[in-house]
């Protein structure tokens, strides 16, 4: 008896020893392939904007026409305005793209200065855009910048909210999921120009659990773009 105990807690041992680096190396691939399509969807905005002359509207989640991946505008405007921003989910279907879900099972959200997504009068000129407002930063209370140079925001943020879906849309039940409890978490569900964009950290941890996945697109590369598309002068 006691030689199989010694042989189960050692094969105990083993299969602890296996799991746990391939849990984590599992994460890292959902990590990656969330990164990846996220930075196809910006791709797509880009190209997006180089055909219209603005970026697209998000896709409203909330509204009888919210959720279906197309997006929302009235005139020359994005719904649901907040501010010199809109939020809301990627708008898959209008940027011609299959149906954006991360490997959580849960929408991208989409963060765009509304002078960018505006239909008319189009703001993409050399001579009026203005800088963006969106301000990605390493922690909540946004002392240290990601992008420091003001000439340089961010126009527009798209993100994974990461494998606790905290904030997110659920692209099954279209709801929104319990809101994130930690700070810097809960600064990219608020719908305000601040996002946080920092290393994965574990719950229980001095700085607090935070998985999202985030990226960016710039003004420069934007207008870079768009003077190669001939949009611009």
């Amino acid at each position: 008896m006691i030689e199989v105990a010694i042989a189960l807690a050692l094969v105990g041992f083993l299969l602890g020893s296996v799991l746990v680096p391939l849990q984590t190396r599992v994460e890292e691939n959902q990590v990656g392939t969330a990164r990846k399509a996220l930075e196809n969807i910006r791709d797509a905005m880009i190209g997006f904007a180089a055909v219209n002359g603005y970026l697209p509207c998000p896709d409203a989640t909330s509204g009888g026409s919210s959720n279906d991946g197309i997006e929302n505008f009235s005139g020359s405007f994005c719904t649901s305005i907040n501010g010199a921003m809109v939020v809301g989910n990627v708008p898959w279907a209008t940027l011609g793209v299959p149906e954006t879900v991360d490997p959580w099972g849960n929408r991208y959200r989409y963060a765009v200065i509304e002078n960018y997504a505006r239909r008319s009068p189009l703001m993409f000129s050399l001579g009026t855009i203005v800088n963006g407002a969106l301000r990605v930063c390493a922690t909540t209370a946004c002392a240290t910048l990601v992008i420091p140079s003001t000439s340089d925001n961010a126009v527009a943020v798209i993100l994974s909210h990461g494998k606790n879906g905290w904030g997110a849309i659920n692209s099954l039940t279209n709801t929104a999921n319990t809101a994130p409890t930690s700070a810097d978490e809960l600064e990219n569900s608020d719908n305000d120009k601040d996002f946080v964009y920092r290393e994965r950290t574990a719950a229980g941890t001095t700085a607090g659990e935070f998985d999202d996945v985030v990226i960016w697109l710039s003004r420069a590369v934007l207008m870079n773009r768009m003077v190669a598309a001939g949009k611009l002068p």
